[in-house]
């Protein structure tokens, strides 16, 4: 289990290094047309998002040793980390939608 939780935070800051570089990435920001586009601050839109994966993959990192290294059982480990996803990618898309420019 301790295999799956280091590849996903892994997978998760990988991700969040590649949305920074390539912003066509973010969920629907691709599908807009260029006017849509042009009402979006994409450099801080992608700027926070690197950091919310970034951030939300290292905390899976650090609780999934910290929980292992306690001993604690496999589900518990297994419901905090979805907690620790769930509620971040929450708070990201709830921050992203402040990102239109007036």
């Amino acid at each position: 289990m301790l295999f799956a939780e280091l590849l996903t935070g892994i997978i998760l800051i990988f991700c969040g290094l590649l949305v920074k570089y390539n912003p066509n990435l973010i969920a629907g920001y691709n599908t807009m047309s260029e006017k849509e586009k042009k009402t979006i601050d994409v450099t801080k839109l992608s700027t926070m998002m690197r950091n919310y994966l970034v951030i939300i993959g290292a905390l899976v990192i650090l609780i999934g040793i910290i929980l292992f290294l306690l001993d604690v059982k496999q589900s518990i480990r297994l419901m905090s980390i979805s907690v620790i996803v769930i509620l971040g990618v929450m708070l990201m898309v709830f921050n992203g939608q402040s990102f239109k420019k007036e």
